[in-house]
């Protein structure tokens, strides 16, 4: 329910342009089957009252069809093949849907009223979801640029550097022509962007087309043509770039597989520390079938040589909160890591007062009625905060059964001392880093160690420092610090929570992409990845789990693709989002807004 009325909510129009598609597409078929010679036959009128009745019972099936394959609540702005499919995917299943439904309210439509009409929605709904893409597109080829770039080579190397230049909205350069050093190709053109060729006339296309940088973008380049486009270069003063490096993105960067498939003769590949020889690039595709991405390529004895590491992303650890059985096990089933019960109170209320944080009144008793029904997820406990109590408390909890425990809200190093004691390797430990406190003394923690990982939490750590937005801390690199000490003293480490794709003041998948660059293994479901207090449905509760789950890691995996260049560009407009969301809420709070 709360998924359809953000729907409802954001995509508004959207729905209200779908409405208009699905019915104006088979009116004009329905008019062009029948337009002779200036003017339409009467006979249409044998099938316009059908096509009235159905109408709205259409109207309806394409906007629950449309809602089934995700064509609402998506960012078309980043839409790419996979939505393309999805779009084409719905849009023939409508097309069924109208040939049954006629049949059955009423008379059979001509065929190409079908015809006609299927083919028009699918461009017309296509058109309404990629304008945005096409519009984003346009933008950057008409973008002012400053400097004008001879790119060396037209191959698939020369393909990235175009598409990388284009794609960065900050880059003042433009590509005004492409250099085939191999053969002569002039006279041609790639995307609109002239071929020039002939070593020996570099100066003239250079000075011809106003050449401010040249960018060398083939790695299996000759050295001695290398060397003498950069000898040239050099004699008239032109910046010459050497591009020679490749990854794993098929949009941005060279696939081992697009380069095996352009690799005719010998190829060296090394692999983990194995070298192999292959006749041609297809045996290599077929012997090397797992993914790996490509650390360096070069040209070795007139024979290709590939560098490759093995490819792999390792999903979040996430937690989510519940004492409830039946969501816990919903969570489990749904790939959650940990089931969080959270006995913490003392001096939270006081501390995040007015704040809309999650506040649970769980007992050791959830303990003992969840933990015997978790086949995979881990327990994870959080106590109280260092007290006299404590060790009582602890003892309490691993009787239970927890699997792990978190000491929150600490302040000294002697406090951590005490609770690792307490705990005394019975079960892991893992502490909640989240005072101003505790940044001062965590070196001295680290140091003594005997703990298992740490979780930097962002709402007490933002108001221990008087900021005003939780995220401030991750924008204004204390979290990046704190995170280089803990991977440098080897501890496993993660910060804050995430909400569901495209949710939070802060997008999630702003925050996903900072976790990886940062090398954190571990993230809090927040609550408004799925708030069961708001569900009565617990069939609406597996939902949401299956579809944000999924979501979730599919958009992981996404980080496998993800340029050193793309994670810097986030933090940037993370710092940037940041910074306008605290003014924001400063003007708020002064009565500004």
């Amino acid at each position: 329910m709360k998924t359809l009325k953000r729907i409802l909510r954001n995509d508004i129009w959207l729905i209200l342009a779908d409405v208009f598609s699905v019915n104006f597409s088979y009116f004009f078929a329905l008019l062009a089957r029948f337009y002779v010679e200036g003017g339409i036959r009467l006979s249409v009128s044998f099938y316009f009252s059908d096509f009235l009745f159905f109408a709205p019972f259409y109207t309806a099936i394409c906007l629950i069809v449309f809602f089934m394959f995700h064509l609402y609540g998506s960012i078309w702005k980043f839409a790419g093949i996979n939505d393309l499919n999805r779009v084409f995917s719905a849009n023939m299943v409508t097309a069924m849907a109208q040939i049954l439904g006629t049949l059955l309210v009423g008379r059979r439509m001509p065929i190409s009223y079908y015809l006609f009409g299927a083919i028009i929605q699918l461009i017309m709904v296509a058109s309404s979801r990629f304008i945005f893409r096409i519009i984003d597109e346009e933008r950057k080829l008409r973008k002012k640029a400053t400097i004008n770039v001879m790119i060396v080579g037209i191959g698939e190397t020369g393909r990235i550097v175009r598409r990388q230049i284009e794609s960065d909205p900050d880059n003042a350069a433009r590509p005004v022509c492409l250099f085939a050093y191999r053969r002569a190709e002039t006279g041609l053109s790639i995307d609109g962007i002239p071929v020039v060729s002939d070593v020996s006339k570099l100066r003239h296309h250079i000075e011809k087309y106003e050449v401010d940088r040249v960018i060398l973008a083939d790695s299996i380049m000759p050295m001695e043509i290398r060397d003498q486009i950069k000898d040239e270069c050099q004699k008239i003063n032109i910046d010459v770039q050497d591009f020679s490096g490749f990854s794993r993105n098929d949009n941005t960067e060279v696939s081992f597989r697009k380069l095996m498939e352009l690799t005719i003769g010998e190829v060296t590949v090394l692999c983990d520390g194995e070298e192999r020889v292959f006749e041609n690039g297809e045996q290599a595709l077929m012997s090397l079938v797992e993914k790996h991405d490509v650390k360096s390529v070069s040209a070795k004895d007139n024979r290709l040589f590939i560098e490759l590491l093995s490819y792999k992303v390792n999903p979040l650890v996430v937690f989510y909160i519940t004492n409830r059985p039946d969501v816990a096990l919903i969570a489990e089933k749904n790939g959650v890591d940990r089931i969080w019960i959270d006995l913490e109170t003392l001096g939270k209320e006081e501390r995040q007062k007015d704040m809309n944080t999650v506040k649970s009144l769980h007992s050791v008793e959830d303990i003992r009625n969840i933990k015997p029904i978790l086949s995979r997820a881990e327990m994870l406990v959080r106590i109280n905060s260092w007290y006299e109590g404590s060790e009582n408390e602890i003892e309490e909890v691993i009787d239970a059964g927890a699997d792990i425990i978190m000491l929150p809200y600490w302040k000294s190093a002697d406090e951590v001392r005490r609770f690792i004691n307490a705990v005394n390797g019975r079960c892991k430990t893992t502490l909640l880093l989240e005072t101003k406190e505790a940044v001062e003394c965590i070196d001295e923690v680290l140091k003594d160690g005997g703990f298992d990982e740490i979780h930097i939490g962002l709402n007490d750590l933002h108001l221990s420092y008087g900021m005003s937005f939780m995220f401030e801390p991750l924008a204004n690199g204390m979290v990046e610090s704190l995170c280089n000490k803990f991977k440098a003293a080897g501890i496993p480490y993660g910060f804050g929570g995430i909400a569901k794709l495209g949710n939070g003041l802060l997008p999630a998948e702003k925050i996903i992409m900072e976790h990886y660059r940062l090398g954190s293994t571990r993230a809090i479901l927040s609550r408004s990845f799925c708030d069961e207090s708001k569900i009565n449905d617990i069939d609406e509760i597996e939902q949401v789990f299956r579809e944000s789950m999924k979501e979730l890691r599919d958009y992981e995996m996404s980080m496998a693709d993800m340029t050193k260049e793309d994670f810097v560009r986030n933090k940037t407009e993370v710092t940037k989002s940041v910074s306008e969301i605290v003014d924001r809420i400063k003007r708020v709070r002064n009565n500004e807004v």
